[in-house]
């Protein structure tokens, strides 16, 4: 039988039902709690990602435009300059390219009367390498004799050539160290690099095999190993050559390709008449 003075009292029950009910108060409470805190950290976590993906994109956007307004120095107009001086080839120094990244063109015809020759070349350029053995003799004696300016434009249009490895465009920032820090030594190095092109369908140089062509030119200190490493003109790379390739005036019947070759202003469009279409200009 049960013992009826075991049973909880009326009393104890109803203050039993109250504890129950303010313990699944506090609960709800806790639990509300909870889900607000969970709520405000994964917004103000979101905030913080936002804000860390915009500042990001704005250090990026700046660099971009940090980079690809500065050119370098001696190629204010996109290209560097040489003239005839006391029987040897001079390059002409010149400032940075424009602040807002615009290059001044080439000049199509000097004032003295000297016939100004542009040279459009990739380093990685087979055909470059030809044309420099068989004409930059020729074309650097009227030079020197001051019957003709040189300008050459180094540009990049041959990556596709060097297994994804960005080897011309690569080689064209380097062009483009040399001419901003050692111009006196472009002429050299371009020597170097011609002279150790490496063959389509490799995977061109290597920064240090790049770097070492450099210096094998006479272009050395510390600025250009820094700007080489850096690719300190790689925006700019990108963007003279987009502006060469896009040039209506510089494309033959199968768009632009290196070398092209401009005689006061005037696209060459035989190579082998070079030397007779300088010839003619001069008179």
């Amino acid at each position: 039988m049960t013992n009826n003075n075991d049973r909880p009292t009326k009393n104890e029950r109803r203050q039993h039902a109250r504890d129950v009910a303010r313990q699944r108060a506090d609960a709800e409470k806790r639990r509300k709690r909870r889900n607000r805190w969970f709520l405000q950290g994964g917004i103000g976590v979101g905030i913080i990602a936002i804000a860390a993906i915009v500042a990001i994109v704005i250090v990026n956007v700046n660099n971009a435009n940090t980079v690809s307004a500065t050119g370098p120095k001696n190629m204010a107009t996109g290209a560097i300059q040489f003239t005839g001086q006391n029987g040897e080839v001079t390059p002409v120094t010149t400032g940075n390219v424009t602040a807002n990244g615009t290059a001044t063109p080439v000049p199509t015809k000097n004032a003295d009367g000297a016939v100004a020759v542009t040279e459009y070349v990739d380093w990685a350029c087979p055909v470059c390498k030809q044309f420099e053995a068989a004409y930059a003799d020729q074309i650097l004696d009227k030079v020197k004799s001051g019957e003709a300016t040189l300008a050459i434009q180094p540009v990049s249009i041959l990556d596709r050539s060097y297994q994804n490895s960005r080897y011309a465009s690569r080689a064209a920032n380097a062009a483009m160290c040399v001419a901003n820090y050692a111009p006196d030594k472009f002429l050299d190095v371009q020597t170097q690099f011609f002279d150790n092109q490496p063959e389509e369908g490799t995977a061109g140089l290597t920064n240090a095999e790049i770097a070492k062509l450099v210096k094998a030119g006479g272009a050395t200190g510390s600025n250009v190993s820094e700007c080489l490493s850096s690719e300190q003109f790689k925006g700019w790379v990108t963007k003279s050559t987009k502006d060469v390739v896009a040039d209506p005036a510089l494309q033959g019947t199968q768009g632009f390709g290196t070398p092209t070759i401009l005689v006061n202003g005037k696209k060459v469009d035989t190579l082998t008449n070079v030397i007779s279409e300088i010839d003619a200009a001069a008179k």
